[in-house]
């Protein structure tokens, strides 16, 4: 009989509970998923067809990460109604959904040891309290520690994976590695043999995370989406940024009668017959069904951003017009890497590429009077040529879009 290695420390137990809680969650989308190509009618996941593991997906263009700039309870929330963006927001001109929400390779690592900034697979290594410790090729599966973070990048492979158990067998030897991961259409734990890991991880070297023993138990999650009467576009305790559109859903039948508070006072009742769409301005807001009493929360997102770049220093002066979000940290982005392709996926004229899908350069950090101040100037990053304000409230992180450093 095989025995499992145990984690020899609380935050180890943590780390493990955290990568498991992310490829063991179910849930089962009320609409068909499209995939993220242009290719029409193309769908990764059917209607009422129950997944396990969350979503992957690079929703870079929106800013969509689950664990990140939402919560998994948000996330939750969009997948029961079916006028939410999951299903029906269009992006560039064709239906592409499925960027909307999702969570990519290194997400699954990075909510696993607690890591709140978002890193690019290849700036993996500069995250503070990561040190790669084996080479690719250069280790044995013996030498695999539990919460050891698989690491490949170039060579024909970009990709980050955590080694979640370690099974042995009566002599001690090891006979299986579970390996956790956010890869298509899902995150997943799979077992392989010492001769099977050398050949799917050959590519990939080890590094570790110093501070394990900092990270807290998982988020809690509330078990999925009871309120059956009405529902935002984004979910329930969502981040709009200014000038989008929400989309609210009464999912009762007929005309229903809705109250929507802004900032805690009543701004307007509306009669909603399915469903509406608002502009709104920044604020806090809940929608409650008058009939039922359900409600839902979300917050419109207003940030103020004004800068300056000279002699190869970046000069920001930042603000939000909510008091309940501050400024977290700078992101530096490089070229846009990414083409997106036009509606007729024949055609080869109008590829473009999009500056919301420029690769991070590098992760700012401020200090707290800076954050408190939204005031900060730093050395422009060689290889940036946008950048971002992260911003944070109760909701999660949030960004203004992607700005030049250098013209239009």
């Amino acid at each position: 009989m095989l025995k499992h290695t145990l984690p020899d420390t609380p935050g180890k137990s943590n780390v493990i509970a955290r990568a498991v809680q992310l490829t063991d969650i179910r849930w089962t989308p009320v609409g068909d998923v499209p995939t993220y190509t242009v290719a029409a009618g193309k769908t990764v996941h059917k209607a009422f067809v129950e997944v396990t593991g969350l979503p992957y997906s690079s929703t870079e263009p929106t800013d969509k990460f689950i664990c990140e700039n939402l919560s998994i309870d948000t996330f939750l929330s969009a997948v029961q109604n079916p006028d939410s963006a999951l299903y029906t927001r269009d992006l560039n001109g064709h239906r592409n959904s499925w960027t909307y929400f999702g969570i990519v390779c290194n997400g699954l690592a990075r909510y696993a040891l607690n890591i709140r900034r978002r890193y690019s697979t290849k700036r993996w290594l500069e995250i503070p309290g990561i040190r790669l410790v084996a080479e690719p090729g250069a280790y044995s599966v013996e030498e695999l520690e539990l919460c050891d973070i698989l690491y490949a990048y170039g060579k024909g492979r970009n990709h980050v994976a955590m080694v979640t158990d370690i099974l042995r067998d009566e002599t001690g030897a090891v006979a299986l590695v579970e390996v956790s991961e956010a890869v298509r259409p899902s995150c997943k734990r799979v077992c392989y043999t010492p001769q099977e890991y050398y050949e799917k991880y050959k590519l990939f070297g080890i590094s570790r995370y110093d501070y394990l023993d900092d990270v807290p138990p998982p988020v809690p999650v509330a078990g999925g989406w009871a309120n059956s009467h009405i529902a935002v576009d984004y979910g329930h305790n969502s981040n709009y940024f200014s000038g989008e559109d929400v989309v609210l859903t009464v999912f009762d039948s007929g005309v229903q009668q809705v109250e929507l508070f802004q900032d805690g006072k009543l701004l307007k009742t509306l009669e909603v017959a399915e469903k509406t769409t608002l502009s709104l301005e920044p604020g806090w807001y809940r929608a409650v069904h008058t009939a039922s009493g359900c409600e839902t929360a979300f917050c419109v997102c207003r940030p103020l951003i004004e800068y300056t770049v000279k002699d190869g220093v970046l000069s920001v002066k930042a603000s939000s017009t909510d008091p309940r979000s501050r400024v977290l940290f700078l992101d530096l982005r490089e070229e846009s890497h990414a083409v997106l392709r036009p509606l007729d996926p024949q055609s080869k004229e109008n590829v473009f590429r999009d500056a919301r899908c420029a690769p991070l350069a590098q992760v700012v950090e401020l200090t707290e009077e800076e954050k408190e101040t939204g005031i900060f100037s730093r050395p422009i990053h060689p290889e940036a040529r946008y950048f971002k304000v992260c911003y944070e409230n109760p909701n999660g992180i949030w960004t203004h879009t992607m700005l030049p450093l250098y013209g239009v």
